[in-house]
């Protein structure tokens, strides 16, 4: 079923966990006149794909707005699985950082974690590698931030979006470490440092959206917990 959920006044909720998979991640859309850019795009199999055609076109696609661009959180399959399909079809340019962006390219099935879910990585190539910190893409009256904040991959980045409550598309950031993912413990607390200084009016994780001052108690939260290991030797 389609989903229609405002976040902001640019920014809608298109995909989630459940709304197709279990495993779909967090996907939102950013529209800003007629140019819009998606963040993260789904596992990318057949019902992720359905869910989130629907809720584009619900929003109007391509009537009302193109898709330029589809910003990865990161490279892990859940989130940026999907690529393919929105490079593909809707002909967008896929925006990753560093190595993430070049496990997207190669597909690899161990690094994006789609061995793990049981799933095939469909290589997709990246037409904007980020590299500034942050990087800015200017859309028509806003601007989109990419925030690098590494720690659960290497490439990991976080989307800042102002308006009248400032919206921060964190993926995976403060999820789990792993070896295998080039994962860094230092730079999961540098990471979760930088995102608490932006103070988000709303937060997306890859599972869902805190608002208000559930944003702050959910960082909180994760402070007083810390990261968590999936290896077995850990580090």
């Amino acid at each position: 079923m389609p989903l229609k959920l405002r976040l902001t006044g640019y920014a809608y909720l298109v995909l989630y966990p459940g709304l197709a998979t279990p495993i779909d991640a967090v996907s939102v859309l950013v529209v800003d006149g007629e140019k819009a850019v998606l963040v993260d795009t789904g596992s990318g199999v057949e019902a992720a794909v359905k869910a989130i055609a629907a809720s584009l076109a619900e929003l109007g696609y391509p009537r009302r707005f193109s898709i330029e661009i589809a910003v990865n959180t990161h490279g892990h399959v859940n989130n940026s699985g999907g690529d393919w399909w929105v490079h593909d079809v809707l002909k967008a340019t896929i925006a990753a950082r560093p190595p993430d962006s070049r496990w997207i390219e190669e597909g690899d099935e161990d690094r994006t974690a789609a061995r793990d879910y049981g799933l095939r990585f469909r290589g997709v190539p990246v037409g904007l590698v980020v590299e500034g910190d942050p990087y800015e893409l200017s859309l028509d009256k806003i601007t989109l931030s990419m925030i690098h904040t590494p720690g659960h991959t290497p490439g990991s980045q976080s989307i800042v979006v102002e308006g009248e409550d400032r919206l921060v598309v964190v993926g995976d950031a403060l999820g789990s470490l792993s070896n295998k993912w080039g994962s860094s413990e230092r730079d999961w607390w540098r990471s979760l440092d930088r995102i608490k200084g932006l103070d988000p009016g709303i937060l997306c994780t890859s599972v869902r959206c805190y608002i208000g001052p559930a944003a702050r108690e959910y960082l909180d939260m994760v402070e007083k917990e810390g990261p968590s290991w999936i290896d077995e030797d850990q580090r």
